[in-house]
């Protein structure tokens, strides 16, 4: 058996305690470390939360004013496509009256060509008949054919109208 005690020998159980005061304090330190590098964690992902919680919200702002610039260019077409829209009809009705009223200066000048035809038969004359008769019919003839010329490019222009709607 050992001696636990005898002159100049400590008791075993204060051995024991010297042992554990010369050894190195490991544990605290550790313990130190350790809440140090959790805490730095911590602070870094609280910054990264920051971070991403903030661009979240600088790029939320941002959709949200370029979704209101896109409202407004819209706005601002369909005002113009409105008014273009509107120019369009009633360029439409203009030429529609004006069509109504070639249709019935065709409908006049018919009417005047079959009175001019009734007085030559009446008169007894034929078409080849005096120079005047044939000077009269030509000038008649070169209004018609302005007046016609006339309708066609009125015409036309509806059929343009038409096509750009």
């Amino acid at each position: 058996m050992l001696q636990n005690s005898g002159p100049g020998k400590p008791p075993a159980g204060k051995l024991q305690n010297d042992y554990s005061r010369l050894a190195p304090a490991t544990g605290g330190k550790t313990q130190k470390s350790k809440m140090g590098t959790v805490a730095f964690f911590v602070l870094v992902f609280l910054l990264w939360v920051g971070l991403v919680g903030g661009g979240y919200f600088v790029l939320q702002g941002h959709l949200q004013r370029s979704e209101r610039n896109f409202s407004r260019q819209i706005d601002t077409l369909q005002a113009e496509n409105q008014r273009i829209a509107a120019g369009i009809t009633e360029a439409m009705e203009l030429f529609g009256q004006e069509l109504t009223a070639s249709r019935e200066e065709m409908e006049q000048i018919r009417r005047e060509l079959d009175l001019i035809q009734e007085e030559m038969e009446l008169t007894g004359e034929s078409i080849t008949g005096t120079d005047d008769t044939r000077q009269s019919l030509a000038e008649r003839i070169t209004e018609l054919d302005q007046q016609l010329a006339g309708l066609k490019e009125q015409l036309e222009k509806l059929e343009a109208a038409v096509r750009a709607l």
